[in-house]
């Protein structure tokens, strides 16, 4: 009996790989020896309905720095299950890749992109770390007529003008238009629970 307890004290379990270091997204910035597995603390921003094959999310990590997540094919129906908008998470073993936009539309304009794969992990995170309210970065209005139609993008503006509220299709909507530091303007429309939720006075 003795010898067999010695045996299991120095026994060694192979294939259990201690987890990926922790990154933060502006920490990737070698992009010629992709992809990367790393691992990450992460708000679920926005989480996009499933479509086809894959599941498009918009993840912020503690610096306010946001960039596109996507699982695809048998990875799709399990983190649909684990990730709910507006909760943050521990996600161990992510990939980052380059941004596949050419092929595939992405939501924000980022040069790479986050793999949720057969190997990641979720936990819930329970540090005693504030995330940011707001974005790292705000885009300037001129920037935002260049981006891609439906892209998602962080803008911080004066209001100048708030039109009237009107329905649109039996839809409340109430157009806004607002200017940024550079007095460019843009006009930025709001429907329906978005007004509830943000309501511009």
């Amino acid at each position: 009996m003795a010898g067999s307890g010695r045996i299991n004290q120095n026994r060694t379990v192979p294939g259990i790989r201690p987890f990926p270091p922790f990154v933060l997204f502006d920490d990737i910035q070698d992009f010629n020896n992709l992809p990367h597995v790393k691992s990450i603390f992460a708000r679920v921003v926005v989480k996009f309905p499933r479509r086809h094959d894959s599941q498009h999310f918009i993840l912020q990590d503690i610096t306010g720095s946001k960039m596109e997540a996507i699982s695809s094919r048998n990875n799709v129906p399990r983190f649909d299950a684990l990730l709910t908008q507006g909760c943050t998470y521990t996600l161990y073993r992510v990939g980052f890749y380059l941004n596949r936009e050419e092929i595939q539309f992405q939501n924000i304009g980022h040069g790479l992109e986050i793999g949720l794969i057969t190997h990641t992990i979720v936990e819930p995170f329970i540090k005693p770390i504030q995330f940011p309210p707001f974005p790292k970065y705000l885009m300037p209005f001129h920037k935002v007529y260049q981006q891609p139609h439906k892209s998602f993008v962080d803008i911080i503006g004066i209001v100048l003008h708030l039109e009237p509220l009107k329905h649109i299709g039996g839809r409340p909507y109430r157009e806004a238009v607002l200017m940024d530091s550079r007095w460019d303007l843009i006009v930025v429309g709001v429907w329906t629970n978005l007004l509830q939720r943000n309501a511009l006075r």
